[in-house]
């Protein structure tokens, strides 16, 4: 690696992975499956997948969908099952490396095209370093969240974690790029299709790109993002933060994994669809949360002030992504529906670097079935 390559990666915080792909003899369609922190009310959806996944090799070996896990998490001797999910799941990721189901291809990005119900979403698979994270609100680091995170979360993922022996990225992380500079640099960039296939579950349709030779030249427009960067903020996570605090505090404790896969896609590319998440607080009628809160909520408060005035009056809340059904749930019952028609995605940096982060569950970005899907690997070392 040169000299001014090794600068320029040092300097907006990346590396170039060794990427692990699946042979040409796997059923890719059957192999990667979406990200285990969604769908986590329908154990139906994942019951459905492993029926045609089958015995053939998938992701779905390699993860705990937390749809199951809640599930499981009632049960008495959930340590014992813990346990075994955990060391399955280490036990298949070093099967499939040993056996040949994931060969590498070589130091490089991946550049992705994804087709997704609001267009095609463009992504670059690159490794971030996890030293220049901070997912602690108010953090200054070069990539932060966007979210609050919840501690209470990591405590299984961590454990899957530092057992892991490949690290799979589910993580979309945002770059603040108006003039598309990034992305109109990786289109006339040299490329090798390396995967073509149909995602399961009606998913839509996903393609990736190997980029050997002109990394460098991507590097550079990353550079100018950086030098211009707001409070030096360059890279914002959208979503797969919980997975990727993990990695982190996984790092920290193992020294392993410094560097984690995740995808790069533009805050302002036209198919990154950007959703409000709506308040549905329970046992409690609309008059009463008025009087109580002072609130209309017809006409809300912002949502980060909001969210304050929930958590201080301690009220039970659900958090909805569709308005129809959250109206629905507030008529079925004594509850209170708080919608949100829309979330402004292009104040995003600026709204994380006033806030320090904001409030958990303050958007989604997209809908479910075009959360990212399970593929690319890379051994942790």
């Amino acid at each position: 690696m040169s000299n001014s390559l090794s600068e320029k990666l040092n300097k907006v915080g990346l590396k170039v992975p060794h990427i692990l792909l699946p042979n040409k003899n796997v059923n890719l369609s059957k192999f990667s499956c979406i990200a285990a922190d969604q769908y986590t009310q329908s154990t139906e959806y994942w019951e459905r997948v492993r029926k045609y996944v089958g015995e053939n090799p998938s992701t779905l070996d390699l993860i705990y969908p937390e749809a199951i896990l809640e599930k499981e998490s009632n049960s008495n001797d959930f340590d014992s099952i813990l346990s075994k999910r955990i060391d399955g799941i280490r036990s298949k990721m070093t099967e499939y490396v040993s056996d040949g189901i994931y060969e590498d291809i070589g130091e490089c990005f991946i550049y992705v095209e994804r087709q997704t119900t609001s267009g095609i979403r463009k992504g670059l698979v690159v490794a971030v370093d996890l030293n220049e994270y901070d997912y602690n609100k108010g953090a200054k680091s070069l990539m932060r969240a966007t979210e609050l995170t919840v501690k209470e979360r990591l405590v299984v993922r961590k454990q899957i974690r530092e057992k892991a022996s490949l690290d799979m990225p589910h993580i979309l992380v945002l770059i603040n790029d108006k003039e598309n500079i990034v992305f109109d640099e990786v289109k006339n960039c040299d490329k090798e299709l390396v995967y073509d296939f149909d995602l399961m579950e009606d998913s839509g349709h996903i393609k990736g790109y190997k980029i050997t030779k002109d990394i460098e030249r991507i590097l550079d427009k990353l550079c100018i993002l950086k030098d211009k960067a707001n409070d030096g903020l360059l890279y914002a996570v959208g979503d797969g933060n919980h997975s990727l605090a993990a990695a982190k505090d996984s790092f920290e404790k193992t020294g392993k994994g410094r560097y984690a896969l995740v995808e790069l896609v533009n805050i302002h590319d036209g198919a990154m669809l950007f959703l409000p998440i709506h308040r549905l607080v329970i046992g409690i009628s609309e008059k009463e949360f008025t009087k109580d809160t002072g609130i209309d909520v017809k006409n809300p408060l912002p949502l980060q002030d909001l969210q304050n005035i929930l958590d201080e009056k301690k009220y039970k809340i659900d958090y909805i992504h569709g308005k129809e059904e959250c109206l629905k749930l507030a008529e079925s019952g004594n509850n209170v529906a708080i919608i949100y028609d829309k979330f402004a995605k292009d104040t995003l940096f600026e709204d994380v670097i006033k806030h320090g982060s904001l409030c958990r569950k303050s958007f989604s970005m997209g809908e479910a079935k075009d959360k990212r899907f399970y593929l690319e690997a890379q051994v942790i070392s």
